[in-house]
């Protein structure tokens, strides 16, 4: 267990003093040092005051318009001004998986974590808050020496504005993009984004954070097809019980993300980056100066459906006047002296998005000697440090989830997992020698040094390495989504001579990525049927699946379905859900499956039937419609449910008991090893009358990650108030209603599952309309 105090990483980490990427710092030329606003004395509103009144009104369009003359618009540099000494910027660095950037020397490549799915999957607050400070600290380092996203020519040079966490929701298992997001539920996404902007934003002792964070996508996003000219129906109810609460959650409290990137999709007819209703009556509402960026390209989109905008000019205003603050993607901005003149826009909404704009430069330094802030020690060997892979390496191994454990191995002792070291282990399947196709979206912008995948382990060979005395062998058998049968024979040959055999099953990026949903949930190609024959052959096996969105795997959820011989006796079966493991994954993966570590998580999605994407179309954004969606709607039974997964030892929940503030409950390890558990607490309105609106069958309500010796035991405390048995009606507004509330603790399974009884007196509850 990592147990390292968030202060002490800077310790850990620190370099030698680095030098300082001049693109960064406004205030060193003898130009710029003459105004007030470089005036570091001052206020910083006296300041922000006097840069933008010194501002005419082209440089402040050129200040939210990217200038295509200095590198793409999508990465979006902004001009600056030589007459005040204001270097350019830029904006769009990538923050969700690592820090986008190009690798300037071997082995100091930004810190891949696994897929946000993965991370997800953990439910731990320390892991998330870790990973936003190795962003920091990573995101001070590379602009201290001066790294450029994309390749390391120095022409793209890194600040500190990054983007990401993406925290909407997995809605439906098809979208592109579920290997960036955290999970299905509200209340985990808002917690996980919260703990990795306190981590990114963790602030020196003179006050200056490490970087500052947008977040994506605001809001509701979740389909790619005809992204930018699509339009759903969401209900108030859908509005604040899924779609807006993770955002209110994170921008309800301190550290505050400094803003958000709107995105493509139109709700309701009305496009995220011109809507009113979700950028000033919502986003700031919460956080009144949060600064709102367009998607790349999203203000041309607006000359398209639904907006149909005539020209330039009134797509920029359109987009400017209700609420966007710097485009991204396109230079329609740019015209926006024009839209001011013919009445369209105002310069008082223009200098107020220039000038949350530079509130946000002036909040990390920009306008600062350099030497003012402790983060400007970090440099090269910040970058990749030995800390860094280890805190990434725990997230490995928490991203991982057992799914199914069972039958015996040849002694007749004991379950599947863990594997006995020195066994003849054959690794088969497409994504078991993969590299490259183990990352989520946004694994890197040069994820090795020299561009390559080199540095991106395997997952044969991390089971090879953990296989200490034994024999491993690897084949690929099938592609990810071919007809190509070449490669079966050699890999039912090697499992033939095996002992134990690991299929590593799953999707890659070319099937899910931005731009592209999944038609379909099933495994692609011949991996189905591969499967089958592997299993056929009789030995005892462990289905490892890489994936981001979930899959549908219902015929091999157990052996009995996948074609082995009626009269043969059952071998061992095990499924392990790695999600998209990447760099470290490997060596997770393997050193969990022969009990080296036992630190599993669990689902942060359901995990559906194939016939789901039958009864339930993309474009239904109707979380409560029959059949549902996600695990507080869903009537179906799923593969497996949220919140599930299994240990390689036993755990018990009991004694569970009101407390003044909460419950209390006693945690067991029942087993003979030491392991993770992680104990969640659920929300259910029984019998509070008829309602006007849905009724989640239960919703998350908190969460927390114990680890235990073996047959030791913890209390596990949730404190919590009323406000828990809120539920939004049908216009958006968190109500108590009076009646029976049940609050559910359980470990992710009925067995132990913990149920106590709330009732809410009418004289208690003030109805809100």
């Amino acid at each position: 267990m990592l147990l390292i105090a968030y202060k002490a990483v800077i310790i850990a980490v620190a370099a030698a003093a680095a030098g300082n990427s001049p693109n960064f710092h406004g205030c060193i030329s003898d130009v710029a040092k003459q105004f007030p606003y470089c005036d570091a004395s001052l206020p910083m509103d006296k300041r922000l005051d006097d840069l933008v009144s010194r501002l005419n009104l082209t440089e402040k369009l050129q200040q939210i318009t990217p200038q295509a003359d200095l590198g793409s618009t999508c990465t979006t540099f902004t001009r600056g001004s030589s007459r005040l000494g204001i270097p350019e910027w830029l904006w769009l660095v990538e923050t969700n998986t690592n820090v986008a950037s190009g690798c300037p020397k071997e082995g100091h490549c930004a810190t891949t974590f696994v897929g946000p799915m993965g991370l997800g999957a953990s439910f731990n607050r320390t892991s998330w808050r870790l990973k936003g400070t190795v962003f920091g600290n990573e995101m001070r380092a590379f602009t201290n020496i001066g790294a450029s996203r994309f390749q390391p020519d120095g022409k793209n040079p890194i600040g500190l504005t990054g983007f990401g966490p993406n925290i909407n929701i997995a809605r439906d298992p098809r979208f592109g993009r579920a290997s960036e997001l955290p999970g299905e539920d509200p209340v985990l996404s808002g917690i996980y984004a919260h703990e990795m902007v306190a981590g990114m934003q963790e602030k020196d002792q003179s006050g200056y954070p490490k970087m500052v964070t947008f977040l994506k996508h605001f809001t509701a996003y979740s389909t790619e097809r005809n992204r930018g000219h699509d339009t759903y129906n969401i209900s108030m109810y859908d509005w604040f019980d899924t779609y807006l609460p993770q955002y209110e959650r994170v921008f309800t409290q301190d550290p505050k993300p400094v803003g958000v990137m709107c995105s493509y999709n139109a709700e309701n007819g009305i496009p995220s980056c011109a809507n009113e209703f979700l950028l000033n009556q919502q986003l700031r509402s919460w956080s009144p100066d949060a600064m709102v960026t367009t998607d790349c390209g999203a203000v041309k989109n607006l000359k398209g459906f639904p907006v149909n905008a005539p020209d330039d000019m009134h797509a920029a205003a359109y987009a400017l006047m209700n609420g966007t603050d710097l485009e991204m993607g396109e230079s329609i901005f740019g015209v926006l002296d024009k839209a001011i003149a013919a009445g369209l826009a105002t310069e008082k909404r223009l200098n107020e998005a220039v000038r949350r704009s530079f509130k946000v430069l002036f909040q990390v330094g920009r306008f600062d000697p350099p030497e003012a802030s402790e983060w400007s020690k970090f440099g090269l060997d910040t970058i990749n440090s030995t800390f860094h892979q280890q805190v990434s390496y725990e997230a490995a191994l928490q991203s991982l989830v057992l799914l199914k454990n069972s039958g015996i191995d040849g002694d007749g002792d004991q379950r599947t997992l863990p594997l006995k070291q020195g066994s003849r282990v054959a690794v088969v399947g497409p994504q078991a020698v993969t590299r490259a196709g183990l990352l989520s979206d946004y694994a890197a912008d040069q994820q090795c040094f020299g561009g390559d995948d080199h540095c991106i382990g395997t997952i044969a060979e991390g089971i090879a390495a953990a296989n200490v005395g034994g024999v491993t062998t690897s084949a690929q058998g099938v592609e990810v989504n071919s007809k190509n049968t070449d490669g079966i024979k050699e890999a039912s040959d090697i499992v033939s001579a095996a002992d134990v055999v690991v299929l590593v099953l799953g999707n890659d990026k070319t099937i899910e990525h931005e731009g592209i949903d999944r038609v379909d949930t099933a495994l692609p190609g011949l991996q189905s049927s591969f499967a089958k024959q592997i299993l056929a052959l009789n030995k005892t096996t462990v289905l490892v699946l890489t994936n981001g969105g979930a899959l549908a795997i219902d015929e091999l959820t157990e052996r009995s379905h996948s074609g082995s011989p009626a009269d043969a006796p059952e071998p061992g079966y095990a499924i392990v859900e790695a999600f998209n493991p990447a760099v470290l994954g490997g060596k997770a993966i393997g050193a969990s499956l022969f009990g080296i570590e036992n630190r599993w998580g669990k689902l942060p999605v359901t995990m559906y039937p194939h016939d789901y994407v039958d009864q339930q179309p993309m474009t239904n954004y109707d979380m409560s419609v029959s059949p549902g969606r996600t695990y507080k709607y869903y009537l179906g039974t799923p593969l497996f449910p949220f919140g599930f997964g299994l240990s390689l030892t036993t755990f018990k929940l009991s004694s569970c008991s009101k407390s003044s503030s909460g419950v209390r409950c006693a945690l067991t390890n029942t087993g003979n090893r030491n392991g993770d558990e992680v104990v969640q607490l659920y929300h259910t309105a029984k019998s509070i009358g008829k309602v006007d609106h849905p009724l989640p069958k239960k919703a998350l309500v908190d969460f927390t990650r114990v680890t235990l010796t073996a047959g030791s035991s913890k209390t596990v405390s949730f404190d919590f108030s009323d406000d828990v048995f809120k539920i939004v009606n049908k216009n958006g507004h968190r109500t108590l209603y009076p009646g029976l509330h049940v609050v559910t603790i359980t470990r992710g399974e009925t067995s132990d599952e913990q149920v106590l009884n709330y009732t809410i007196p009418a004289e208690r509850v003030e109805f809100i309309v």
